[in-house]
């Protein structure tokens, strides 16, 4: 793993995307072991020699290696030139090609995931598999119960939500639906108010807004916004007051503005968690 699998002759001989896309690859190996902890300094020292000779053959310089002193420092080495090869490469980022995160501070105690608040977000009509991934990801953050989703939205089954999610679409219930008028209607009916976040007519900043005990909040997609259906089940109406020309921002930044407002309302604070 530590030295490169192709020789001069045989890495020339490629077209100089795939030589970069070759060299990504190797790196990507690397990155994970060196997380796994399965890699030693010595070998680490054999990969930078490796990568030098690599530049050299193919007349690309990169990064400077520089004092690499620690695990962290090493990593954040790899992870550069690797991200300098993907990109030489031409052919940009591929979904499976991002480096995995290095996870620190996750609370896994073997306990079921339970709810801080109750809140459910529903998402009507999402197209962007990352919007619905990060939405996940908050849902765990900010302890709102479940995601209604219609059928149109990826879910579960979607390896971009489930990535960008970095694990938290396993445990975050999740409904998809055909029906989602009739069924925000009957979590108005058990109490829950359903509240759209839109720049409709009269309505009110979500700093102003007299958030209930329990509700829904209704996130449309990323073109057009809430669906006519859906907009006429909405109780009330938020948004997020803009000082620029643009009017919005990306669903999941305005999910997280709403969600984390409502936790420190709801939880009196965050401090807690």
């Amino acid at each position: 793993m530590d030295s490169f699998p192709f020789t001069k002759k045989k890495l020339l001989s490629l077209p100089a995307a795939r030589q970069h896309k070759w060299i990504a690859n190797w790196l990507r190996e690397i990155y994970i072991a060196l997380i796994a902890e399965e890699i030693n300094d010595a070998s680490l020292k054999l990969v930078i020699k490796n990568l030098e000779q690599l530049r050299t053959w193919i007349g690309f310089s990169g990064a400077d290696v520089g004092r690499l002193e620690n695990r962290k420092m090493w990593l954040e080495f790899i992870s550069e030139a690797f991200h300098e090869h993907q990109k030489a490469t031409g052919l940009g980022l591929a979904e499976h090609d991002l480096l995995p995160n290095v996870l620190k501070g996750d609370a896994f105690t073997g306990q079921p995931w339970i709810p801080r608040i109750p809140y459910r977000v529903a998402l009507d009509n999402l197209r962007s598999a990352f919007n619905v991934g990060s939405i996940m990801r908050l849902l765990d953050a900010t302890g709102f119960e479940s995601v209604m989703m219609t059928l149109k939205t990826p879910g579960l089954e979607n390896r971009q939500v489930e990535k960008t999610a970095m694990g938290a679409a396993g445990w975050i219930p999740q409904i998809k639906t055909d029906r989602m008028p009739a069924d925000l209607t009957d979590l108005k009916d058990r109490g829950y108010r359903i509240i759209g976040v839109e720049t409709v007519e009269d309505s009110a900043s979500y700093l102003n807004y007299p958030w209930p005990q329990q509700g829904v909040v209704v996130m449309g997609n990323e073109e057009y916004g809430i669906s006519e259906s859906v907009l006429h089940t909405c109780d009330d109406f938020v948004h997020i007051p803009m000082a620029g020309h643009k009017n919005s921002i990306n669903v999941a930044n305005a999910f997280a503005v709403i969600a984390f407002h409502i936790c420190a309302l709801k939880s009196g604070s965050l401090a807690q968690f």
